[in-house]
């Protein structure tokens, strides 16, 4: 029997997790099934459970790729940011990039699924947990050298980039709520309130 390729396995997961994506996001993590996602996928039973055993192991897995997009992001946003824009500014294309992220993939709406299952779910939990560690170390590197031009004082770091990097949140909440053309203005809004 011919050797399967890594390519093509990372192919099925990857197309298991697109079905699982729109399941969930359709109808919620709890009302859809594992027959759900054969049928969503067009898999059998054992091409699904081959990469997914339980339910909760897609879940787990359509949280890390949300959290691995608006990481991406971040990381890509802060290291244009790391000449002459501003927290702000990074903050701004950081908004931008998850927007079109929502309207290729609903990010927005699957954050807030994710957040809600959050609760339930130790493991989901403290990957949520260390994704936000991550993001606010990364956005500390930055205040920290506005911090070293002069401006910033008063507060460590660390605070200030967790406050800023809890913006996000928020943006996702009403992004999921209210649509791309509901927060049209929030990264000038960022920009305004974040000035270099």
């Amino acid at each position: 029997m011919p050797r399967v390729s890594q390519q093509y396995k990372d192919d099925q997961r990857g197309e298991i997790l697109a079905a699982a994506r729109r399941c969930f996001l359709r109808d919620g993590f709890h009302r859809t099934s594992m027959q759900d996602v054969f049928t969503e996928a067009g898999k059998s039973a054992g091409a699904v459970y081959r990469y997914f055993p339980k339910k909760d192991d897609m879940i787990v897995a359509v949280a890390a790729q949300n959290l691995d997009d608006v990481t991406g992001v971040l990381r890509t946003a802060l290291a244009r940011g790391s000449g002459e824009h501003g927290v702000g500014e990074v903050m701004a294309e950081l908004l931008e990039a998850v927007t079109d992220l929502h309207r290729d993939r609903e990010l927005a709406s699957m954050a807030v699924l994710v957040w809600s299952e959050a609760q339930r779910n130790p493991d989901l939990a403290e990957r949520l947990t260390a994704a936000s560690a991550e993001m606010s170390a990364e956005v500390a590197g930055l205040v920290r050298s506005r911090q070293e031009a002069g401006t910033w004082t008063g507060a460590p770091a660390e605070a200030l980039a967790q406050a800023i990097v809890a913006l996000l949140p928020g943006f996702l909440f009403n992004l999921a709520l209210s649509g791309p053309d509901g927060v049209t203005g929030f990264p000038d809004a960022v920009r305004t309130l974040l000035p270099r």
